[in-house]
């Protein structure tokens, strides 16, 4: 009290200030809430603040079953992986058929899921997060030691003539090939961090990495290029995944420690992306059965050689050299190479699944 006239000369102007408190517990087990308010009437200055408390025992249990959840779904993915991978190699079915942007697609999804769970657990202290460095260290393996090795392979099979070029060509074209990925990897992130906001689209958008392949079969005329249990597997998988982030009310990402993702919980995006993903699962598994252009217009469809066209009878005694038996000269099952080498229809496919060469004189040959 003493101090207040030097207090006033030097231009200070003391102002009365009210606070109020109210706690309320709207449940037994919901959290308990706190509001305060401070009022000055002489300032006109008003604040108000609300606290709710985090019921960390609950949020732990919550980040274990995340984490759990999370691992057993990677770790699946993983199985998928090695298990095509592995079809490959004793069916020697060749990779040149599949799509390289479909598996970059899958590959930048699960870098930024690595990625995304360090950066989120970073800043958080008052919770154990080794379930998030052990999600994100699951989902680096996938993508570095298995997806990029996968890429690796098709592009080795599908730039074949590369080699023949000498090694710096293939330097060259192989260091193009890691800027762009790893350019567009670098772009991705920073696109993620800055348009954070419109974090659900891209989520959305990015459930249609199945699309490239559809495209690419349609273009190469080619069937199988995935094994119906890999197709199933990841898109089961990477649909639960994104279920429990945009579907589920009760899950972590609520804004209490850990951020709120935008537009979560929401029935509407998880129904869109459901929908996008059965439609491309049923159109992958109908292009196995009939055929990978069966659902593109006449007029659209590019110049496709006529295997079952009218090249005469089959000379007799004339063998299909896949099977060794003999092709009858009525046989209706036959086809002819554009090279003129006929052969069992069956034998051929089987064939062609391998390589798309003719089995006699090693040309190539047209999608059937």
């Amino acid at each position: 009290l003493d101090q207040l006239p030097a207090e006033k000369e030097e231009g200070r102007r003391w102002c009365r200030l009210e606070a109020f408190l109210e706690s309320s517990q709207a449940q037994a087990r919901s959290p308990a809430s706190l509001s305060a308010e401070i009022v000055s009437p002489d300032c006109s200055f008003g604040l108000r603040v609300a606290l709710r408390k985090v019921d960390l025992e609950l949020l732990s249990r919550k980040v274990l079953n995340y984490g759990v959840l999370m691992n057993t779904l990677t770790l699946l993915q993983l199985r998928s992986f090695l298990s095509q991978m592995r079809h490959h190699e004793e069916e020697h079915a060749t990779v040149a058929k599949l799509s390289a942007l479909g598996i970059a697609m899958q590959a930048l999804m699960d870098a930024y899921d690595s990625f995304l769970h360090l950066s989120v657990a970073a800043p958080v202290q008052v919770l154990n997060t080794y379930s998030f460095a052990v999600v994100s260290m699951l989902k680096f393996s996938l993508f570095a030691l298995v997806e990029v090795r996968y890429l690796l392979l098709i592009w080795r099979h599908q730039n074949q003539h590369m080699f023949s070029e000498g090694w710096e060509a293939v330097r060259q074209e192989l260091s193009r090939v890691y800027a762009q990925f790893y350019g567009a990897l670098v772009g991705g992130l920073v696109l993620i961090f800055v348009a954070s906001d419109y974090m659900d689209f891209v989520a959305l958008l990015m459930q249609a990495y199945w699309v490239p392949q559809i495209i690419y079969d349609v273009r190469q005329g080619s069937k199988n290029s995935f094994t119906r249990s890999f197709i199933l597997s990841i898109a089961t998988t990477r649909s639960l995944q994104f279920l429990y982030l945009w579907g589920c009310p009760a899950g972590i990402f609520d804004g209490e420690i850990y951020p709120k993702l935008p537009g979560a919980p929401s029935l509407t995006l998880c129904g869109a992306a459901m929908t996008l993903q059965l439609l491309q699962v049923a159109l992958m598994i109908s292009q196995q059965r009939l055929g990978p252009r069966w659902f593109v217009p006449w007029p659209c469809l590019p110049h496709v050689y006529n295997y079952r066209g009218s090249r005469g009878q089959a000379p007799a005694g004339a063998e299909c050299v896949i099977c060794m038996l003999e092709i009858g000269a009525e046989d209706g099952t036959s086809v002819t190479t554009p090279c003129e080498h006929r052969f069992h229809e069956a034998c051929l496919e089987r064939w062609m699944d391998v390589k798309m060469e003719c089995p006699t004189c090693r040309r190539p040959l047209p999608p059937m």
